[in-house]
């Protein structure tokens, strides 16, 4: 379910997980939960009495500080539930594992959980692992965006954790963002993930006055609020690559680097920008997709472009995109735009490929099923390779240099090989 829904989150519980969630959680304490129910009663018996605490505050005669206390525990609950429905997928969970390193009781937990049992467990019982892998989804989600650059600097840095240094950093950045109506508020989170030894900072910063509509208690209301303004910069030591999200172009990319020079590694940097390498598309328009290297050692049995966006070469026309089924034996999206265009010459001359969609086919699994995964490109440079867990990217960019889109150089760095029964996305 992409919806979050509260209640209907908690059916997908155990009994187990659900018990530890609901007895760690601050709002634990005000609900009296009989755990001797028959297990398939239990989601429903602890939704009720959220519910009936959400009823309670409607009385004119409780105490405000109270109100306020309950309102804040309920929050709370409802938030984590939702922080762990939006974590529930296979890319949060190799993060997890790679956030939580050693760790032995990791797996055991793991094995008898699913997707959103593993994140209520973690939740529940390594916040701050939880939080780590949260944090660097979301910034793998904006790169190749439009706020989103890519430099080198020194490798071999070491950035601080002394809170007034990052304290002082958060400061300073705020200080960029005045002329947009920033107030003085801030915050400041570092995180470290430690299969590539990266350390992420990741900052909040007080925004204008924002009014928003929105509904209370079922009561509509307008809330006059600052919304954080979001910046963040992840360095990775044994390169020297420093990535950052930042608003405000690349005049403030520079200034925020120079001000984690200045705080956070203690010394002067010399930011070297790295352009974006472009995608070679219009090496997959003759839709043959036939590999220039052998992907077989790779598991890969074939290759589809699920979508292809075309724009005609040499005028302003205006572009198009042709979606395919997913389904392996049917036609990709380059046969149906052979099929349905009109080429007064040739498809090649006319049109430039300069977004797809590829699906890669790496055989059935042991109960038959058709294994797959996808990813997009554009020919700018940006994709999604990066959303993928770390086996299908090797063999997503093995493809890539396979049907020349990518040159061999452009290898990524070789990653372990995760476990023979892992499930591909």
């Amino acid at each position: 379910m992409k919806i979050f829904n509260a209640r209907h989150f908690l059916r997908h519980l155990s009994m187990p997980t659900l018990q530890e969630f609901t007895e760690g959680h601050i709002l634990g304490t005000r609900l009296a939960v009989d755990w001797t129910q028959l297990p398939e009663l239990l989601p429903t018996a602890v939704a009720d009495l959220v519910d009936d605490i959400e009823t309670l505050l409607q009385d004119p005669a409780i105490d405000p500080a109270e109100r306020k206390a309950i309102e804040q525990d309920l929050w709370l609950w409802h938030d984590d539930l939702r922080r762990a429905h939006m974590m529930a997928n296979g890319l949060s969970i190799q993060e997890f594992r790679s956030a939580c390193g050693e760790d032995p009781e990791i797996e055991p937990a793991f094995a008898s959980r699913d997707e959103k049992e593993i994140a209520l467990w973690m939740l529940t019982y390594r916040d701050k692992a939880f939080r780590d892998a949260e944090l660097h989804i979301a910034f793998q989600a904006k790169t190749n965006g439009k706020y989103w650059k890519k430099h080198r600097i020194q490798p071999g840095l070491k950035p601080t954790h002394e809170r007034a240094l990052l304290d002082a950093f958060c400061h300073d950045v705020a200080q960029l963002y005045k002329k947009d109506g920033a107030g003085e508020g801030i915050h400041i989170e570092i995180s470290e993930r430690p299969v590539d030894e990266s350390v992420q900072l990741t900052i909040y910063v007080e925004g204008p006055v924002t009014a928003l509509a929105h509904f209370a208690q079922n009561n509509f209301t307008r809330l006059t609020t600052r919304i954080a303004l979001e910046s963040a910069i992840a360095y990775h030591p044994a390169t020297g690559m420093v990535e950052t999200i930042v608003k405000g172009g690349a005049k403030n990319h520079t200034a925020v680097l120079q001000l984690f020079g200045k705080h956070v590694v203690g010394q002067e940097i010399a930011p070297e920008e790295i352009e974006k390498k472009r995608y070679r598309l219009n090496a997959l328009r003759d839709g043959l997709m036939e590999p220039f290297e052998d992907w077989s050692t790779h598991g890969v049995e074939m290759v589809r472009l699920r979508r292809a966006h075309f724009s005609p070469a040499g005028n302003t026309a205006i572009g198009f995109q042709v979606e395919a089924s997913p389904d392996q034996g049917h036609d990709d999206a380059i046969r149906i735009a052979l099929d349905s265009l009109n080429v007064e010459h040739s498809f090649e001359a006319e049109y430039n490929m300069d977004g797809a969609s590829v699906i890669v086919y790496t055989g059935k699994s042991a109960k038959g099923k058709t294994q797959h995964f996808s990813f997009n490109l554009y020919a700018s440079g940006s994709s999604t390779i990066k959303n993928l867990s770390a086996r299908n990217q090797v063999i997503a960019n093995a493809v890539l240099r396979a049907l020349n889109v990518i040159d061999s150089d452009e290898a990524p760095v070789e990653v372990e090989e995760p476990a023979d029964d892992e499930v591909f996305a």
